[in-house]
């Protein structure tokens, strides 16, 4: 019995000996990274963070509420700084600064654990890191429901009021019209949704690293010996992992990663839905300029019908003639019912996407953006951009992380892990002729876990002192040690193992399948780019043949050269051009925003 104590003894204190080492990184930590500078600068969509560094640094960051604020957490352990503790910007989105420390073992300066920056709003952020030098642009988050951007919907049409947006000179803007979408879109109320609950996983693992305390109460009313006696018993007990070989650390980690992939997933139901927004904005655009440019041409047409008629009663056109000159024209009343169609089935498209009904009043306008279309785009650069920037591939890449911790997670739950109970308090028994007088209790324990392969073992020694009980004149002390064995009790660990290394298998077969994917995605949408800017030049081109065409014509057929006939086929192929125009610039716009969501920057290509 005296070995068997000794070789527990022995074995707790090499426990309490690697929690020590554990515990002290700086026993072995690297050469210290010296954080230089903090800068905050406003921008036009919100603000810009530089954070410079001596050497290149690890790091992650996610967003917070309750209150707003953004983390850049340090990976590195040992990051100092002779800033200050914090810096104060004013009214801006970013309102103030701080540098959180630990605190400092001796001989050695704080370090910093992480920095927060304190938001005046909730915002969404992009991080661009440059090996020393960490760029993240902040800008605000559409907010939860539209305020100042509303519709007013009508039965009546005619009776239904514009749009109105606060600030804004067009509410019908593709910025307007993107924000009042966004915010009306279900998914993204949902991805919202998800991040709090990431949040909320978060503090869960941060609050498993600290001791759980428990307040405790009883009490007793019985007969012994056939006399009643009460006893009572109240205290605090405090329960402390010890050592957990990195398993609770590791956790915290996953759930901040786990912040992250939420937030990226919101951002790609964003990009989804953006895309099929600007799509539907643009085809409603074309249709209605298709169907503007078909209505021009109407006046001409009547124009030319009442002067074939009237050379036909004079005797000065064939009857063939006149029957040419009719069929054109019901070619033009037809290819005019046709625009009116499509305008229709655009319409219906574009308020089903804003979650509108058919009878809601819109007014977007018949123009395309003003400003010549950028003349060429680099594949290289799209491909490059699309690499770092594009959400399905962040997404995956921290997938592939976040099934790295959960293997490291599943092999720590095996590994050695120590923990601390101790007990503090007072009770007391007392027969109901006795008076009632309560003592001190306390226990303390450690206990220590080891897997090995499918078998478990645990030893513990826990030292109790109690109060006198029932019939007791003096105090109870008393040390036990124990050893227990499980046989064949760990399968399900040795499962779980498995099962996290076929989802990590799985995450970076992912990865890879979503980098080719991306980067197929974004040579469609470029070489769909480069046909329509091509398909713009050559209608701008024909367009410019066929207006000349006609206006020599027109010269002509006013001396009697040439047919009506002649003229209206000539003003039919000048309005198809038009017509084939604004088919080429919805097909370009539409592009440009399949290759700005293929790279995962709205809005980069203009």
């Amino acid at each position: 019995m005296r070995q068997l104590r000794f070789n527990l003894s022995g074995l707790l204190y090499g426990l309490l000996v690697i929690y020590t080492v554990s515990a002290h990184p700086a026993l072995s930590a690297p050469q210290p990274i010296v954080l230089k500078s903090v800068i905050v600068l406003p921008t036009p969509e919100g603000a810009a963070i530089e954070i410079q560094m001596e050497q290149p640094f690890a790091f992650v960051t996610y967003t917070l509420t309750n209150p707003d604020r953004l983390i850049v957490d340090l990976i590195d352990p040992q990051v100092e700084s002779s800033l200050p503790e914090s810096s104060s910007l004013g009214d801006q989105l970013v309102r103030e600064w701080h540098l959180v420390r630990t605190a400092p073992e001796p001989g050695n300066l704080p370090t910093i654990d992480y920095l927060s920056f304190n938001l005046t709003q909730p915002a969404e952020h992009l991080v661009e890191s440059k090996t020393d030098r960490l760029v993240i642009r902040v800008r605000p988050k559409t907010p939860p429901s539209p305020r100042n951007f509303s519709f007013d919907l009508f039965a009546n049409p005619q009776d239904a009021a514009p749009p109105s947006l606060s600030g804004n000179s067009n509410p019908w803007s593709l910025d307007s019209v993107l924000e009042f979408g966004l915010n009306r879109h279900k998914p993204i109320q949902i991805a919202r949704e998800e991040i709090e609950l990431a949040q909320m996983k978060l503090q869960e693992a941060r609050r498993a690293l600290y001791p759980a305390a428990s307040l405790k109460a009883s009490w007793t009313t019985g007969t012994a010996s056939k006399v009643n006696f009460r006893e009572v018993s109240q205290g605090i007990q405090l329960d402390q992992p010890l050592y957990y070989s990195g398993r609770l650390r590791e956790a915290y980690g996953q759930a901040i990663v786990n912040i992250q992939i939420a937030e990226k997933r919101q951002g790609k139901v964003k990009s989804d839905f953006s895309l099929e927004i600007t799509q539907a904005y643009f085809q409603l655009i074309g249709a209605r300029v298709s169907l503007m440019v078909q209505e021009g041409i109407l006046g001409e047409v009547q124009k030319l019908k009442e002067q074939t008629n009237a050379r036909y009663e004079k005797g000065l056109l064939t009857r063939l003639e006149l029957l040419n000159v009719e069929s054109q024209i019901n070619q033009v009343q037809f290819q005019q019912a046709t625009a009116e169609n499509d305008l229709k089935l655009a319409r219906l498209k574009f308020l089903q996407h804003l979650n509108l009904e058919p009878e809601a009043r819109e007014e977007v306008p018949a123009e395309f953006p003003s400003g010549a279309p950028s003349a060429g785009i680099d594949l290289e650069e799209a491909l490059t951009l699309a690499v770092k920037y594009r959400s399905d591939i962040q997404i995956s890449r921290l997938l592939v992380e976040f099934n790295e911790l959960e293997e490291r997670i599943a092999k720590a739950k095996g590994a050695l892990k120590v923990d601390l109970s101790t007990f503090l308090g007072r009770s007391g028994s007392a027969f109901e002729t006795e008076p009632l007088v309560p003592g001190s209790d306390y226990f303390i324990g450690i206990k220590a876990t080891q897997t090995w392969g499918p078998h478990g073992a645990s030893a513990s020694v826990t030292k109790t002192k109690t109060a006198p009980r029932l019939g007791q004149t003096t105090r109870t002390d008393s040390t036990v040690h124990s050893v227990e064995l499980g046989l064949f009790s760990q399968l399900q660990g040795l499962s779980e193992i498995q099962q996290a290394l076929v989802g990590l298998e799985k995450a970076r077969n992912d990865l890879a399948e979503v980098k080719a994917t991306v980067t197929q995605e974004v040579q469609e949408a470029y070489l769909s780019y480069n046909k329509a800017h091509l398909q713009l030049e050559y209608a701008k081109q024909k367009i410019a043949f066929r207006e000349e065409q006609a206006k020599v014509l027109k010269a002509q057929a006013s001396l009697n050269e040439v047919l009506p006939s002649q003229v209206l086929e000539a003003l039919l192929r000048l309005t198809d051009e038009h017509v084939s125009e604004a088919q080429a610039l919805t097909n370009y716009y539409v592009a440009l925003a399949r290759l700005n969501k293929a790279i995962g920057l709205t809005g980069y290509y203009k």
